[in-house]
């Protein structure tokens, strides 16, 4: 082994937004875990989660109500791996800090979850739930790098053919079993094998690069590859596939969750509207472990949900941007979260051979009005025709060249292609702005003599709704682009990891994708933005604008932070109530 990985220090990800000068320190009962006093890599404030159910202005500043934060997060949790050092044996000992939970907290969310097994699922407010429970070997930090979390460090061969993790000692399961090597193995086995419905498609395909995978010791794990593709790897190890699952519990995480987090699962309503957590005393790292219990309420009538967190019913919860004035307590962070678009999965016209032609595809991207639709939502925003929100996320395109909605533009250019108007489907869930989006944009595509015949998914799942688009059941289908690389989001459609049905992809983007994954984050990512150029100039996405969550949080609270990019999952460390 020859490249060790990685001398970033791990930032720990949290989820609201709160001045975080006040987190991390031995007054609060947390003491950070710093092994080595080494320069860290913290990002800044740019935020999200990926639980929001609302439209953002994807291009303008944060709104009035919402304060800038100055402060930068505390550095809880940091594991320094230094240049150079041998990974399995060079590292200092971790320092887990003390056990001193004090509280309860309460967060009401907007969403109902599908499920708490991490595998089964792919909608973006069940993220709100799993870091609770659940940990990977990595995370990624605010920047975009990929750092250790359950494992120590890992090294990868000259090749990028092998990836070995080296995990951290001592670590048990909410069910006392031993988070060991036999543990990763069995984790990733399962998610490559089971299938539906423990293992949905999309989470299954995170980990297509992988090949085989041994334990080399008890806290040693080895991934054998396809190919060169540490990045891909780590791509997928960061989202669902890499949460790790007690290995008695895989099959039956639904019902039994059993993680490494730093609470435990207690007990929880039959649809999920309420979830009760506890702190685990047996954390790997005590020190981030804030709060006695947690409970997670579904709160889904927004005007409720503000009178009940007004009246001190909530720790935190979710309130739309238009409704920030109802709020008389509290303070909020605003932040960009999950792209939401429509795919055209039929580009090469297989099922509507209109679709094959690029000019049919862009005019009907010209028709979708982004304004329009927000406007319906009754949320503030504007239009974004990235894939990206702005120059800080992490897929931002500088230069991309996209129609802007003008319907009469878009009827005069579906006319120019000769083509005659076309019949088809398009999936979406059934509830919040999934109806709206696709109900309006059927009504601007009916002018082009194209009529959109909207289905609503049964069952209302993202694992149903990434299963239709991977079986190729609707020529277009409404989709989040939420991950957290766009690496993963890239490769998933372009027909290398089961979401592409034509299994082909516009000339240069296989070779870009190519290229990135034989390097690492960084290196790699101007192949990305160069890939998803091509492929959101051929219309194939046609993105609607991108989602935002606000959260209020009551005084008192503290260690909360949103990242850009990341999903919600990663924020339950370091919260603090006083």
């Amino acid at each position: 082994m020859t490249r060790s990985r990685w001398t970033r220090a791990l930032a720990l990800l949290f989820a609201f937004g709160l001045a975080a000068a006040a987190c991390g320190g031995d007054e609060t009962g947390f003491a950070p875990a710093i092994v080595e006093d080494a320069a860290t890599d913290d990002a800044g404030a740019d935020a999200a989660p990926a639980d929001a159910d609302e439209p953002a202005d994807a291009d303008a500043a944060e709104p009035a109500a919402v304060e800038e934060e100055d402060d930068e997060p505390a550095d809880l949790g940091q594991v320094v791996v230094a240049e150079g050092a041998n990974c399995a044996a060079d590292l200092p000992p971790l320092e887990p800090g003390t056990f001193a939970p004090s509280g309860d907290f309460v967060y009401a969310i907007s969403l109902p979850a599908n499920s708490l097994n991490p595998h089964d699922d792919q909608t973006p407010a069940t993220f709100a739930y799993y870091g609770w429970i659940y940990e990977g070997l990595v995370r990624q930090n605010a920047d975009g790098s990929v750092v250790p979390w359950l494992a120590r460090c890992w090294e990868t061969n000259d090749s990028g053919t092998e990836v070995t993790f080296y995990l951290h000692e001592g670590i048990t399961f909410h069910d006392g079993a031993p988070f060991n090597a036999d543990a990763v193995v069995a984790n990733v086995e399962f998610v490559k094998t089971a299938g539906p419905p423990q293992v949905i498609p999309p989470v299954a395909g995170q980990l297509g690069i992988v090949d085989t995978i041994e334990a080399l010791d008890e806290h040693t794990v080895k991934f054998n590859l396809k190919g060169p593709g540490e990045i891909l790897l780590l791509s997928g190890l960061i989202r669902n596939s890499g949460l790790m699952v007690s290995p008695a519990s895989l099959g039956d995480a639904a019902a039994s969750p059993m993680g490494t987090g730093p609470y435990a699962w207690s007990e929880s309503s039959p649809d999920l509207t309420q979830i009760d957590l506890a702190a685990n005393a047996d954390y790997w790292q005590p020190g981030l472990v804030g709060l006695e219990t947690a409970r997670l309420v579904v709160a889904i009538d927004q005007i409720a949900r503000v009178d009940a967190f007004n009246a001190g019913q909530y720790d935190a919860s979710v309130v739309l941007l238009n409704d920030l004035d109802l709020l008389i307590t509290g303070d909020v962070t605003s932040n960009f979260t999950v792209r939401i678009g429509f795919v055209v999965a039929d580009w090469t016209g297989q099922q509507i051979p209109q679709l094959a032609n690029r000019e049919v595809r862009c005019a009907m991207a010209q028709a979708l009005n982004r304004q329009g639709i927000q406007a319906r939502l009754n949320a503030p925003g504007s239009e974004n025709n990235q894939f990206a929100t702005g120059p800080s996320d992490y897929a931002w395109i500088d230069d991309l060249d996209v129609p802007d909605f003008d319907i009469e533009a878009a009827k005069a250019r579906f006319e120019a292609t000769g083509e005659e108007g076309f019949t088809f489907t398009n999936g979406h869930l059934p509830a919040g702005f999934w109806p709206v989006l696709s109900s309006a944009w059927g009504t601007a595509l009916a002018e082009l003599g194209i009529t959109m015949q909207n289905e609503a998914l049964d069952p209302p799942s993202g694992g149903e709704m990434f299963g239709r688009l991977a079986r190729g059941q609707h020529p277009v289908q409404i989709i989040p682009f939420n991950e957290p690389n766009a690496l993963m989001s890239l490769v998933a459609r372009t027909g290398e990891a089961g979401f592409n049905p034509s299994k082909v992809s516009p000339d240069g983007v296989v070779e870009l994708v190519a290229a990135a994954r034989g390097k690492n984050f960084v290196d790699g990512e101007a192949d990305v933005a160069a890939a998803w150029k091509i492929m959101l100039e051929e219309c194939i996405f046609i993105v609607n604008n991108t989602l935002t969550t606000v959260i209020a949080y009551q005084d008192g609270v503290d260690g909360v932070h949103h990242t850009q990019g990341i999903p919600i999952h990663f924020w339950p460390h370091g919260v603090t109530k006083s």
